[in-house]
């Protein structure tokens, strides 16, 4: 049995959402690194986030209930729809001083944007430019 990942989140609650939205739909999900990430969300970016598993002949059905219920984002630099949401970024003064800031006081960082980050090109943006 191979287990392919379908969707990646930063946060339980989603995950948890999409799998029972998907075993509703009769196809089994599971969900990896959960633990980890809610534990320590600094590791979130190492292990790859909350990841949401199915089995690879659920695959075709569970992306088409996923592009269903999903609006569809495209990255406007390289045109991708490799997109990662909801993603935390520090950049800028602030986003950097936060970090730095967090690494010595070993506290989660005080300041992020949420944007979109295309997979392909690295490109952060929002889609409300």
């Amino acid at each position: 049995m191979e287990f392919i990942t379908i969707k990646t989140f930063d946060n339980s609650i989603d995950a948890h959402l999409l799998r029972i939205e998907l075993e509703n739909e009769g196809i089994e999900a599971f969900i990896y690194d959960e633990h980890t990430v809610t534990v320590f969300p600094l590791y979130s970016n190492a292990v790859g986030g909350i990841k949401v598993k199915v089995l690879k002949e659920d695959l075709a059905h569970a992306q088409s209930i996923l592009l269903a219920n999903t609006a569809l984002i495209i990255c406007p630099n390289c045109k991708s729809q490799n997109v990662l949401t909801n993603y935390k970024s520090m950049k800028g003064a602030k986003g950097m001083l936060s970090a730095f800031l967090s690494l010595f006081t070993v506290t989660y960082p005080f300041h992020y944007e949420v944007v979109n980050k295309c997979r392909d090109c690295n490109e952060e943006f929002n889609l409300k430019e």
